[in-house]
């Protein structure tokens, strides 16, 4: 498998501030690689470096083994998809599609056939008349994946595509999304700060904070394994057991992630599994969540959070109950 973008050890710097600092990476082609992040972290910046937008203040970027530093945007083999789609409102929808190859001089009726089979690959079959107003958010945002894929891109870079976008919708458009890449094959790469996003969509994610990655790997391997206090907190929800906690509970001195998930809550007279580690406290919410009910508890003054599958169990709110989980269960993480 051949790399289609790598960053060797590139900072962006805007005056003092390192947007980017320092970030060593590689893509795979064909691969669904999120870059996953809170605001200010670096993600987009990232971005733009790819797409040519920006420039890297130190460092290199290569796309398929060629060196990129100073190239414009046009003469980079990738598109970008924005969270704002930037559709012209007074063009067709199909004018839009065709606009990047217009620019380039393709000949009318040819720029017409590629824009309708781009606007076939995103079902749009048909809109090529209307106007950007007269669709919706979800169809705009189909024209803007189809006015990237008609350049035939060997990278398509997608910029928070589905932030604007109803929570039913967003989930329709991820599937879709993911649909799309396994057909066309080609390598994207997807900016999010929402964690379901990531894990949902990609081969692999990149956890940002403060201009660096702090991890990466496949979605399982980030969110049952996190390296971190910052990826457990952000990837997920996770219950982080201080040294203390976790040495006195059968675990090593240590910085230890726990998933709500793997917490078995026991009510008075149940029996934990052999070898399971436990505590008892007193629960201090009940959340229900539609599935699932998370319970907090309050153990000697550290708070821990489990889920119960809804129905399985009642559980007194302010009442005494047990946590137990596997030792295994409970992951190490690197100090910080």
């Amino acid at each position: 498998m051949s790399i289609a973008v790598n960053f060797q050890n590139v900072s962006r710097h805007f005056g003092q501030v390192r947007a980017v600092d320092g970030v060593t990476l590689d893509i795979e082609e064909g691969e669904f690689f999120a870059m996953l992040g809170p605001s200010g972290s670096g993600k987009t910046t990232c971005l733009r470096l790819i797409a040519g937008f920006d420039q890297p203040s130190t460092g290199h970027i290569r796309i398929f083994g060629e060196i990129a530093d100073g190239l414009p945007p046009y003469r980079r083999n990738v598109n970008t998809v924005f969270q704002d789609y930037a559709l012209f409102p007074h063009m067709t929808v199909g004018a839009n599609v065709a606009y990047g190859l217009m620019i380039k001089g393709m000949p009318r009726a040819e720029r017409e056939q590629k824009a309708r089979e781009a606007l076939s690959l995103v079902k749009l079959n048909g809109f090529e008349q209307r106007r950007p107003s007269q669709l919706s958010g979800g169809q705009r945002q189909r024209v803007a994946l189809a006015r990237a894929l008609v350049n035939k891109p060997r990278v398509l870079l997608l910029d928070e595509p589905l932030g604007a976008l109803d929570l039913k919708l967003r989930e329709q458009m991820q599937e879709e999304l993911r649909s799309l890449h396994h057909d066309l094959g080609i390598t994207f790469v997807f900016v999010t700060h929402d964690q379901g996003e990531a894990l949902s969509m990609a081969d692999r994610v990149a956890i940002f904070n403060e201009g660096r990655i702090v991890q990466i790997g496949t979605p399982s391997e980030v969110y049952e394994r996190p390296h971190t206090r910052f990826v457990a907190s952000f990837v997920g929800s996770s219950n982080v057991l201080t040294p203390d906690f976790a040495a006195a509970n059968g675990g090593p001195r240590a910085w230890t992630s726990l998933r709500p998930e793997k917490i078995d809550v026991l009510l008075p007279g149940e029996i934990p599994k052999t070898g399971q580690a436990i505590v008892s406290g007193q629960v201090s919410s009940l959340q229900y969540q539609g599935a699932v009910v998370r319970v907090a508890v309050n153990v000697a003054g550290t708070r821990l959070v489990a889920t119960v599958p809804t129905g399985a169990k009642t559980i007194p709110d302010g009442g005494t109950v047990s946590l137990a989980w596997d030792r295994s269960s409970a992951v190490v993480m690197e100090p910080e």
